[in-house]
């Protein structure tokens, strides 16, 4: 009896658990919305995904916008990406590349330097 118990109480902790998870979630997702409105991205604007290769490239630019507070907060004064060419040449890329997945680059900058830990997940 006290077995069943304390294992319908774990249920439950689990099941409040995952809800919150799910609710935290959704707020990342309406507050990150919100945030690439700014910048005239929707999310239907990121429906193409680039190849394996790029997309490595691409979060490896992205996790360096968003983990370096100047670049990041740059970004979010001036609306676009700061000195595009450095940044491409310091991850190997054509500034062509870095042009063309631009809005998905600022995105992954925002999820990776933003309130964003279930998204960065």
């Amino acid at each position: 009896m006290l077995l069943k118990r304390v294992t319908k109480e774990v249920k439950n902790l689990f099941q409040s658990t995952r809800l919150n998870t799910s609710v935290q979630r959704q707020e990342e997702i309406l507050h990150l919305k919100r945030r690439l409105e700014e910048f005239d991205i929707q999310f239907s604007n990121l429906a193409y995904r680039p190849s394996g290769v790029e997309t490595q490239t691409l979060l490896e630019i992205s996790k360096t916008v968003g983990q370096n507070n100047n670049l990041l907060n740059q970004l979010s004064l001036e609306r676009e990406l700061a000195d595009q060419q450095l940044l491409a040449n310091r991850v190997g890329i054509s500034l062509k590349i870095l042009e063309e997945h631009h809005k998905f680059i600022v995105t992954m900058a925002h999820i990776f330097g933003g309130p964003y830990p279930c998204l960065r997940e």
